[in-house]
């Protein structure tokens, strides 16, 4: 189990770009994620509840990052109890080169394998195919790769 912090406010009163570019500081600051959910505030306001998942030792810079890059003028504090399975990523050769994928396991056994978006949305990019060929192709590359959950997983 994993202590985790929840950080969140309520914002009214911005643009979607400054909500993005905030979204993306406390990525690059240590948050685990970040996401936005839209709601109605009082008066009828459209507005999105920004939050950011974080372990403990970041919750003060991300609480600074969020006052001073967003006009909210309070941030609630959750604590959160996370179970999460271990994963591993790996490295397959595929037609259009390496791409990664992410390979998740429980009790022993793969789960999931994953492409990892970056590394495809790269070589899309540079090929000029569709993602989902690419993704397509590191699919099949990782199943054929990984058959059975690395013992290091999550060393």
């Amino acid at each position: 189990m994993e202590n985790l912090i929840q950080l969140e406010c309520n914002i009214d009163d911005t643009t979607p770009e400054v909500l993005s570019y905030a979204a993306e500081r406390v990525l690059k600051a240590g948050a685990l994620d970040v996401w936005m959910t839209p709601i109605i505030m009082k008066k009828g306001r459209p507005a999105v509840i920004l939050s950011v998942l974080s372990r403990p030792e970041f919750v003060d810079a991300l609480t600074n990052i969020l006052f001073k890059e967003t006009t909210t003028i309070g941030i609630r504090q959750m604590n959160y109890l996370r179970r999460s399975l271990p994963w591993k990523i790996f490295s397959v050769s595929t037609l259009y080169g390496e791409l990664k994928v992410k390979v998740i396991c429980m009790d022993g056994e793969i789960v999931t394998i994953s492409p990892e978006f970056e590394s495809c949305r790269q070589v899309a990019g540079e090929y000029g195919l569709p993602l989902q060929k690419i993704y397509d192709a590191a699919m099949e590359a990782g199943r054929e790769l990984i058959i059975e959950c690395p013992e290091d997983i999550n060393d």
